[in-house]
C-alpha cells in the first residue's frame, strides 16, 4: 500500500506497538495487563517486523508509564496511568525491558 501512495522505495517507520504492563503484576498465565504478557507481545512485535526489509526502524508505546488526565475514558485506568511503558514511571524494568535489552544487544554482535 506504501508503494502505491508515493512510499515506494522511502524509509518506513513501525510506530506504536505494544501492550500495558502493570509492574509486578504477574502471572503464569500471561493474563491481560501482566508483565509477562506485555513482554510476549513486545517480543512477537520486534520478531515479525524486524523480518521486514522495507522496516527502516520501530518505535515502542512507550517508554515509561506516565499518568494520564482523569477526564474522559481515561478515567477507567487504573491509577489514571498509562501502563504500556518498557519502565514503571519511576524508571524499574518490567520484563518487556529486558526482551527489548536482549534484542539490542544481539544486534550489535551480529
Amino acid at each position: 500500500m506504501a508503494d502505491q501512495l508515493g512510499g515506494k522505495g522511502k524509509p518506513m517507520i513501525m510506530s506504536e506497538f505494544g501492550a500495558d504492563g502493570l509492574y509486578g503484576y504477574r502471572s503464569p498465565n500471561q493474563v491481560k495487563g501482566t508483565e509477562e504478557r506485555q513482554a510476549e507481545i513486545i517480543e512477537e512485535n520486534l520478531k515479525a517486523y524486524e523480518s521486514k526489509e522495507y522496516l527502516s526502524g520501530m518505535f515502542i508505546w512507550q517508554f515509561s508509564d506516565c499518568r494520564v488526565t482523569e477526564e474522559k475514558w481515561f478515567k477507567t485506568r487504573s491509577g489514571t496511568l498509562n501502563n504500556k511503558g518498557i519502565v514503571d514511571m519511576y524508571r524499574r524494568p518490567k520484563l518487556a525491558y529486558n526482551v527489548v535489552k536482549k534484542r539490542w544487544k544481539r544486534s550489535e554482535n551480529e
